[in-house]
Parts: C-alpha cells; sequence; structure tokens
C-alpha cells in the first residue's frame, strides 16, 4: 500500500486540530451508535469515546500518529473493507 499520506502526513496530527463544531456534527448523527466503523480514519482526530470503533485507514504514517484509544485499528482501504454487511450501526 502506497496512499498519499504516506507522503504528505508528516506532522499531520500536530497541524490538523479537529474543529469542536465538526466533532458536536459527528456525535450527533452517530446518535445512539454503539458500534461505528471510521473509514479513512486518519490520526482519529474526530473519533467519539464511548463508542466500539473500529478505524480503517490505508496510511501506515497516518496510523502512527493516532492518540492511544481503544479503537480497533486496520490498515486498510474502503473498496476492500473485510467485514460483513450490518456488522457496525454507523459507518
Amino acid at each position: 500500500m502506497n496512499p498519499l499520506y504516506d507522503t504528505i502526513g508528516l506532522n499531520y496530527a500536530n497541524l490538523r486540530r479537529p474543529d469542536p463544531r465538526i466533532a458536536r456534527q459527528i456525535e450527533a448523527a452517530l446518535g445512539g451508535a454503539q458500534t461505528v466503523l471510521n473509514v479513512g480514519a486518519g490520526a482519529g482526530s474526530y473519533e467519539p469515546t464511548g463508542r466500539q470503533i473500529t478505524a480503517v485507514e490505508p496510511s501506515a504514517r497516518m496510523m502512527r500518529q493516532r492518540a492511544a484509544s481503544n479503537a480497533t485499528l486496520i490498515q486498510g482501504r474502503a473498496e476492500h473493507l473485510p467485514f460483513d454487511d450490518k456488522s457496525f450501526d454507523r459507518r
């Protein structure tokens, strides 16, 4: 895998800070969902707490920048997700 963010994602987590307005919208959209699939998860900036998160990200560089969390992290692409339909409350 040679994703674009392996090249341009240097120091991404420090430079790209989450916007609280966007985070609130994501939380509202998730509603009562407990299992969430985050495709293109990046550095995990907008992942909510208190839910079971499965994060899929193609870039190893972005994955290394993630803060410690309880998310299950999978290196992969949206085109080839290893999950059955309806495996998550929200995606």
